[in-house]
């Protein structure tokens, strides 16, 4: 797995796991001679990572002629009518510029496009869990079972290899549910860090086994690891409706919810079925 180690290694999967503070920590650590896009890079992706979508814009301008900094930037205005979805073609050739914009493309439904760009970089890391990702959003288990199987032959014992392993055994049910939740586990232990987005998905493993208590304990320990971690919010409502908690303390989750994350895709679905409820309500009414 050498030639998978750069100067951003450690920096790049701690960025991955959630790890925001600790991945800007690593990165204040490296000699300026490094590659300073890929520095910026996951440096602006941390402060968005956090939260900091201010301050981003702030540093990047419209007019900066860095592809990678605008790709950035355009991450950052996701929810704005007015963002700019151009592929710089040239640009494609860095799988750090190709991520970012996946990302971006895949955010805004065009999965398509984004999966046609992250398949010039088969052997990149950010990349392929970027491909998983999408994959599993598209209900293709299958797809990303055979990304991950081939991925294990070069990158076995990498963070983000293994984070794209636990997602799919997530995905897949049943006996894997406790795969994936020994992976995340692993994962902490091996990074020495324990973020939100660990104990997340460590009480989302709980909550598919049934182990709502345990969930709870989990989205507790990732509510003081970020208060206003969305999924966290989101599977904290969950949790409430299936332990039987108050309705005002559900409440309190889904408005902290929607102000933090107003297109948070739980919200969608959530305002979805209720329309769908209401519409059969409806129909039964007359």
């Amino acid at each position: 797995m050498s030639d998978l180690v750069d100067d951003f290694y450690t920096a790049r999967n701690l960025l991955y796991l959630g790890a925001y503070p600790q991945a800007l920590s690593n990165l204040s650590t490296l000699p300026r001679t490094v590659n300073e896009t890929e520095r910026q890079s996951l440096q602006y992706r941390a402060y968005l990572g956090q939260g900091n979508k201010a301050l981003v814009l702030s540093e990047i301008p419209a007019t900066t002629p860095n592809p990678t900094l605008l790709a950035i930037r355009n991450l950052a205005l996701l929810q704005d009518p007015a963002l700019d979805l151009t592929i710089d073609a040239a640009s494609l050739q860095s799988p750090t510029y190709t991520a970012i914009t996946a990302q971006t493309l895949a955010s805004a439904g065009q999965t398509d496009d984004a999966l046609r760009i992250l398949d010039m970089h088969p052997r990149n890391l950010e990349c392929t869990l970027l491909t998983v990702a999408i994959y599993l959003s598209l209900s293709r288990v299958d797809l990303a079972q055979k990304l991950v199987a081939r991925v294990r032959q070069w990158a076995e014992d990498a963070p983000i290899a293994q984070l794209a392993e636990a997602w799919t055994a997530l995905a897949q049910g049943g006996s894997k549910y406790n795969e994936a939740y020994y992976v995340f586990v692993e994962l902490a232990q091996a990074s020495a860090v324990s973020t939100a987005r660990l104990f997340c998905s460590l009480a989302v493993v709980k909550l598919h086994l049934g182990q709502h208590e345990e969930a709870q304990a989990h989205l507790q320990s990732a509510l003081e690891k970020d208060p206003n971690d969305p999924d966290t919010l989101a599977n904290l409502v969950v949790c409430a409706s299936l332990t039987a908690q108050s309705p005002e303390v559900r409440a309190r989750y889904l408005s902290q919810l929607a102000h933090v994350a107003p297109s948070h895709p739980f919200l969608r679905d959530l305002e979805l079925a209720s329309s769908r409820f209401d519409s059969a309500l409806a129909a039964v009414a007359k």
